[in-house]
């Protein structure tokens, strides 16, 4: 998939000129990080336009600034390089091998049901739980949600209100906000659903299907499923109008980096010597997170998990 994105953001013309890529790619990048652990590589930035690699451990930068987006190996690398007028891109193995873009991909088969819509409230399901029918003004349904031995859906209605309903179309009591989204985790003690929701005063937070709340009136944006369970926060989607910023950690539904004003946290990115899928949490452990911030001298760079900042040793 990553050499798909690639090829698709370097454009087909760029593909003509495999062989001098590759000794581009090779003396740009690869000769100056041989002996060091690919997985020990993080971007850094002087600007946010053009990036470098750094080992982690000797905080020692290693390429020039050639890059045009942040990247790392987890496992594959995406070279994306700009040299004056050109710019040039393959992607580079655990091994240092290159290897060449692909263009095409198959796309799994997916399950279908049929869903029918009615004119009765609320929603019908089968025995596996599945939906099969709903009120034809329901502008958006979420999946069903099982709570104890009930079914719920999330629904928007007309007036553009968003609110939990059983299968009888009544409203579960406390559940009427602005937005309401399943972070599809659950909480820790009761094994409930939890939910992202806003209300109509703004505020953002958390809430159990049961309806307790947490970090309610403290989060800074809508929660997404996150990679590999954290959700990074921001008061703003411009990088450089961040004011507050921090990570939460979905599965705990805790700060992991408290909301904070030194750094501006804009993105998640990992390191890991396999593939792996970043939607589930169980690979935390074959993974090194990193989060991508900024700060008020311009320059791009890696948070650790602690929210230490990796900067270059002068």
């Amino acid at each position: 998939m990553k050499r798909i994105l690639l090829a698709v953001m370097l454009g087909i013309g760029v593909l003509g000129f495999a062989q001098s890529e590759e000794e581009i790619v090779q003396k740009y990048i690869i000769d100056k990080i041989k002996g060091y652990k690919p997985t020990d590589l993080v971007p850094y930035s002087k600007d946010g336009k053009k990036w470098a690699l750094m080992d982690v451990k000797s905080r020692k930068i290693l390429t020039d600034f050639v890059m045009r987006i942040p990247s790392t190996f987890n496992p594959e690398f995406m070279a994306d390089i700009n040299i004056g007028k050109w710019n040039y891109g393959m992607v580079i193995n655990t091994n240092y091998d290159i290897l060449p873009l692909v263009i095409a991909c198959s796309i799994p088969e997916r399950e279908w049901f049929d869903v029918e819509k009615t004119d009765e409230l609320g929603f019908q399901v089968d025995e596996q739980g599945r939906m099969t029918a709903y009120n034809k003004d329901y502008e958006y349904i979420s999946n069903p949600i099982l709570y104890k031995g009930e079914y719920y859906i999330i629904i928007i209605k007309k007036d553009k209100t968003n609110v939990l309903i059983n299968q009888k179309g009544e409203e579960k009591e406390g559940f009427r906000f602005k937005e309401i989204l399943d972070i599809y985790y659950k909480d820790r003690e009761t094994g409930e659903n939890v939910f992202y929701v806003e209300d109509f005063e703004g505020k953002k937070g958390l809430v159990t299907i049961s309806g307790k709340k947490k970090l309610y009136g403290e989060l800074l944006q809508e929660v997404y499923s996150g990679v590999l369970g954290y959700s990074a926060q921001k008061d703003n989607e411009n990088i450089k109008k961040i004011k507050k910023s921090g990570v939460v950690d979905l599965v705990t539904q805790k700060w992991l980096i408290k909301q904070q004003e030194k750094y501006k946290i804009y993105r998640i990115i990992y390191t890991s010597s396999e593939e792996i899928d970043d939607r589930k949490i169980e690979n935390r452990n074959k993974a090194t997170i990193y989060f991508l911030a900024t700060d008020q001298s311009g320059q791009h760079f890696v948070l650790d998990i602690k929210g230490n900042p990796i900067l270059p040793r002068e």
